[in-house]
């Protein structure tokens, strides 16, 4: 954290940094007055499009939550909505988007390169939404993320918070462990009981006692019906975070890594070579599933539900109930047999598990539209702060996550914790929908401590002092204030890089390619395809411990 004294300077600060690192030409989004005098006309109703998380095709118009909102704030509220998540990028990319948004999938520079968005003044923000600027002076980094490098009084965007990714460890994957108590397997570790059927592993399984685990799963009958019916692990999203459970297993996380003072991409490491190859045994060798190349983490899912596998990666938040759709919840509603083992992921045998935890509590980027006048850009200010801080109370922020009050949760006995009496998916009655991105550490705790996820807080939880934490590290590198041309680079090159990686990947996993001869063309190929022109960039900034390092001074 910061020292106070450098608070208020640290906007020039970082102007000045960006400055030096050659940052160059202008801004292409709209700018505003700036003088923070512009307020909304309390007589008129202000129509505002708007599209968010959870604001897909079965999105309810009118729902609870936005007409909550519209009745506090005086607005009409038009939800934009998608079939999915690239529907939105179809849309940014036809030139268009709404009056605001909320986005993960897009960056600053992308939006004003679009010339889709305006800046928002420092003045406007301390006056409307002055909550979310304690956020970020306590965080700093957050600043490199949203500050205009060429204005130190505009933002270029917003950012939310969440504490699930900074306070708690969520790497983790899960075991049935009533296969392992049924199979007499040693895992080599501490296993405690912290709650009726789930258990906690002490430290991550070394990688070859993972291997004679999939392999008991698979051919010693593990639950036990007479039938060889069983499965090892089941298939990742090779796209999201969990993934590096496997990774950890070769000594390597799915960020950016320090190789010899460099920054490099997990699947250009020599590491990341011996995981092809390992998992090209395990693939020969029957102890993955057979569609362990997809990318439908459903199909996981439905294998762990039904019986038919025994291990899958997750994230150990979801042991709480946002999460109902899929195991572990869904695996312990339908069998009230099964148990569960989580564990803190896997290790090199005699080696350390390799987790990474976001460098800030920044999460998700609210956008405006360029062509917002200032008048507007007030009234959705004002909608922005009621969105994560509630109408100063809790009742507020409770209503906007889980829904009608006394119908879908209730205050427990301390009148400070909402207890769900309907479990709600994300987006029903628009709850998440405008708050996804709101989570502070308040409403953080509501979302991510219910109590079965309390029960293993001793490992997980930053408030209970978690003993997995210690394995957690940021990212070696991160330009979270585009001051190079590394984002501009990834933009140009991401999909050939990417199908490239995915291709052969998946030949590789299936056999066939032989990895040690054609490890010397993979890597030549990302060289063609711009992988060592967009790493070079990240070579002109300081790793992000140095960053902090100096703010810190």
């Amino acid at each position: 954290m910061m020292k106070k004294t450098m608070k208020r300077v640290l906007p020039l600060t970082l102007c000045g940094i960006v400055a030096i690192s050659g940052c160059s030409g202008s801004s292409k989004s709209v700018s505003g007055s700036g003088d923070g005098s512009v307020e909304p006309d309390p007589n008129k109703t202000y129509d505002i499009t708007y599209t968010g998380q959870w604001c897909f095709s079965d999105y309810e118009d009118g729902s609870f939550a936005e007409k909550m909102i519209e009745d506090a704030l005086n607005i009409n509220i038009t939800v934009e909505k998608a079939e999915t998540a690239d529907t939105i990028d179809l849309l940014l990319a036809s030139g268009e988007m709404p009056d605001c948004m909320w986005t993960e999938r897009k960056t600053p520079s992308w939006m004003q390169e679009q010339e889709l968005i305006r800046t928002i003044p420092r003045s406007m923000v301390e006056k409307y939404c002055p909550q979310i600027l304690e956020y970020y002076e306590a965080n700093p980094l957050i600043y490199k993320m949203v500050l205009n490098p060429e204005n130190e009084d505009e933002f270029i965007c917003l950012a939310g918070l969440t504490f699930q990714f900074v306070d708690y460890y969520l790497p983790g994957d899960f075991y049935r462990y009533d296969w392992i108590e049924n199979l007499g397997i040693d895992l080599g570790v501490d296993v405690e009981q912290v709650s009726d059927r789930l258990y906690v592993a002490s430290d991550g399984i070394e990688l070859s006692k993972f291997i004679e685990i999939m392999d008991a799963f698979v051919n010693k009958d593990p639950d036990g019906n007479g039938q060889n019916d069983t499965l090892g692990a089941a298939a990742p999203d090779w796209g999201i975070s969990q993934i590096g459970q496997f990774y950890s297993a070769y000594g390597f996380t799915r960020d950016i890594n320090d190789v010899d003072g460099r920054a490099e991409q997990s699947y250009a490491m020599e590491e990341y070579k011996e995981f092809l190859k390992g998992f090209q045994d395990l693939y020969a060798r029957n102890l993955l599933d057979p569609e362990i190349i997809s990318n439908d983490r459903t199909l996981a899912w439905d294998k762990v539900n039904t019986g038919a596998a025994g291990y899958w990666l997750s994230s150990t938040n979801t042991l709480n109930s946002w999460a109902m759709d899929r195991p572990p919840l869904t695996l312990l509603d339908r069998d009230p047999d099964a148990k569960i083992l989580a564990t803190p992921g896997l290790k090199p045998d005699g080696g350390q598990v390799q987790a990474v935890v976001n460098p800030t509590p920044a999460y998700g980027k609210f956008y405006v539209n360029a062509n917002v006048d200032d008048e507007k850009l007030a009234k959705i200010l004002e909608f922005f702060n009621y969105t994560i801080f509630g109408a100063g109370d809790q009742e507020t922020m409770a209503k906007l996550m889980f829904g009608e009050k006394d119908v879908d949760w209730k205050w427990d006995e301390s009148g400070k914790i909402p207890v769900k009496i309907n479990k709600l998916n994300s987006g029903d009655k628009g709850t998440w929908s405008f708050s996804q991105f709101g989570q502070t550490e308040l409403v953080t705790k509501w979302v991510g401590e219910e109590e079965l996820f309390q029960a293993g807080g001793k490992y997980w939880s930053k408030g209970q002092d978690g003993t997995w934490l210690k394995w957690q590290h940021r990212p070696y590198k991160a330009d979270l204030a585009n001051e190079t041309g590394y984002e501009k680079i990834f933009q140009e090159i991401s999909g050939d890089l990417d199908a490239y990686v995915a291709s052969y990947r998946t030949q590789a996993i299936l056999g066939q390619v032989d990895v040690d001869a054609t490890w010397g063309d993979y890597l030549k190929e990302l060289d063609r395809l711009g992988y060592n022109r967009m790493m070079d960039e990240l070579e002109k900034i300081p790793s992000l411990e140095e960053m902090i390092e100096e703010y810190e001074k």
